[in-house]
């Protein structure tokens, strides 16, 4: 039974690093605006003050990315803002999987 659980234990680790393969990012908020860079389909949550919203980003073209919150979306190319969820994005760059993002609460 012990070592069923080890194993058990151990596959969970695995597939935990796994699902984490292949996604990143990193962002940058001052007062009223944040500027995030992402590697791979995700959802980001985006913070001003008590206003919270998590902002799907998927899918991921060569030239566009599609966001969504809160059952609102948007497919953005470089350069275009679009509202979701009471968020204006704008799709900064695409570049194969990575993604920038300026996002500003509406």
């Amino acid at each position: 039974m012990r070592r069923v659980l080890i194993i058990l234990i151990a596959l969970s680790a695995l597939l935990a690093a796994t699902a984490c393969t292949g996604s990143s990012r990193s962002s940058r908020c001052s007062g009223s605006s944040c500027t995030i860079s992402l590697t791979g389909e995700q959802t980001v949550d985006v913070e001003f003050g008590t206003f919270e919203r998590s902002l799907r980003v998927a899918p991921i073209e060569p030239a566009n990315v599609t966001v969504s919150a809160r059952g609102e979306q948007a497919r953005l190319a470089v350069g275009q803002t679009g509202v979701v969820g009471g968020l204006a994005v704008t799709l900064t760059s695409v570049s194969g999987r990575d993604v920038g993002l300026e996002v500003r609460r509406r």
